[in-house]
């Protein structure tokens, strides 16, 4: 049994060790050269993530504050989706939790319909007439991302509309003419045909005679 025991137990550590080993060689190797110098001769990987950590993520509170700022500061990017800056928000947000200085809900809601281009004004007014209870970041998320595939689909729908007027207004007009047939032709012709005028007697103008003498 202390034979059985004894082969478990180095089995476990050499498996302990492998992945303690491997854990460490992905830290170093995914740093970069210049900050590998920090964690130079330290095997633990655990020691190695805090040294990390503390350099770039100085546990302080002008970082909270600094986040505090980012996060009351943060607005639409022109073009960018209403899912992608929801998602830039709560990053910040969960920096934040990290740091115990976590945002409340209704802040968070408020910053989502804070900084949103002039077409969401609609949306807006009707979310500031909601109630308080219902005034949470997930549900004003959901209004706002329904009113963006809105939004979306009637500017593809006047897209569509306008290159049909461009293509319409460029289409040559075709004039479709009809052959009369000869007969009806001749007739009206001769219907039609003027009786030709009078010819008026060309008279020469009176002469005067003189007599020689006079």
């Amino acid at each position: 049994i202390e034979g059985e025991e004894e082969r478990t137990y180095q089995k476990l550590l050499k498996d302990y060790s492998f992945r303690k080993d491997r854990a460490y060689s992905v830290i170093y190797l995914s740093s970069e050269k210049e900050y590998r110098l920090l964690i130079a001769g330290i095997e633990d990987p655990v020691k190695a993530w805090k040294i990390l950590e503390e350099h770039f993520r100085p546990d302080s509170r002008a970082r909270a504050i600094g986040l505090t700022d980012e996060f009351f500061s943060c607005r639409v990017c022109p073009d960018e989706d209403i899912g992608i800056y929801a998602a830039r928000l709560k990053h910040i947000s969960a920096q934040l939790a990290d740091y115990d200085k976590p945002i409340k809900d209704w802040y968070h809601a408020f910053q989502l319909i804070r900084y949103l281009p002039p077409e969401y004004a609609g949306i807006v007014q009707a979310i500031y007439r909601w109630k308080d209870e219902d005034f949470k970041a997930d549900k004003v998320l959901s209004e706002l991302l329904a009113e963006e595939a809105r939004l979306k689909q009637s500017n593809k729908d006047q897209e569509v509309l306008a290159c049909q007027a461009k293509t319409n207004s460029s289409r040559p007009i075709k004039v479709i003419t009809r052959k009369i047939p000869s007969g009806i032709d001749q007739q009206s012709k001769r219907k039609t045909k003027k009786k030709p005028e009078e010819e008026t007697p060309f008279l020469f103008p009176k002469t005067t005679k003189y007599k020689f003498g006079d």
